[in-house]
């Protein structure tokens, strides 16, 4: 399957373009504050699927400030003999943009293989903060695989690149045993980054002046998540 939704965010709340393919479908829903746009991603279809390539593009304007939230958690089920599923997300934000962004869990099965890719290109003056959960299978089954890669640029100038392979069965992989990875990518001009090791599994790093990579592995996805924030307030207090 080849999916590829797009949204285009303008000033003032307002969803401009919007166009969708299952399984990833967006839908705008009440916003309290009536000038950001609030996104749901919803799972309309099964996937990701071996061999499928999926993809959410977002643009903000000018000005624009958005958030998106998942409705639930994804399942990357099936055995890889169709080749890794592909997920990627591209985000694109315009001077003065502001993006809140958590698509939801990823859970990769046992047998199946999932490539997953976040690319955000800022503005000099825009701020984002982008969450991601995988967990490598579903609770008393092996696990499935995952790679995980951040090409993030400001004003064109790159700020971090990374790929990471997770894979509990190597000793020498990343993963380390782990199932969980929580990671979250904070660059906001009013942020003071500094480095934070909360523990050997969980660091925020600071990778610019006004950039933060937060990673935390785990044994389940609640003790990620419940990390995550924390460390997420010890290094943006």
């Amino acid at each position: 399957m080849i999916a590829r939704t797009t949204a285009v965010i303008e000033p003032g709340g307002v969803l401009g373009e919007l166009s969708c393919a299952p399984p990833l479908t967006l839908r705008q829903v009440f916003s309290e504050a009536g000038d950001r746009c609030e996104l749901r991603l919803v799972g309309t279809a099964a996937g990701p699927l071996p061999g499928d390539d999926m993809s959410l593009g977002l643009r903000l304007r000018a000005g624009a400030r958005a958030t998106l939230r998942a409705t639930g958690a994804s399942l990357a089920q099936g055995r890889d003999r169709g080749g890794a599923a592909a997920l990627s997300v591209r985000a694109d934000l315009a001077a003065g943009a502001d993006l809140i962004a958590d698509p939801g869990t990823l859970i990769v099965c046992q047998g199946s293989r999932v490539d997953v890719r976040v690319e955000l290109a800022l503005a000099e003056d825009a701020a984002v903060e982008w969450h991601e959960l995988i967990v490598l299978g579903r609770t008393g089954e092996p696990p499935g695989q995952a790679t995980m890669r951040w090409d993030v640029t400001r004003a064109g100038r790159p700020v971090l690149r990374q790929s990471v392979a997770l894979d509990p069965g190597l000793d020498s992989g990343l993963a380390g045993g782990h199932r969980v990875l929580a990671c979250a990518l904070i660059a906001d001009p009013a942020v003071a980054a500094r480095t934070v090791v909360a523990g050997p599994a969980a660091v925020a790093q600071r990778v610019d002046e006004h950039t933060l990579l937060l990673t935390v592995l785990a044994h389940d996805a609640a003790s990620a998540a419940r990390e995550l924030a924390g460390l997420r307030d010890a290094a943006r207090p």
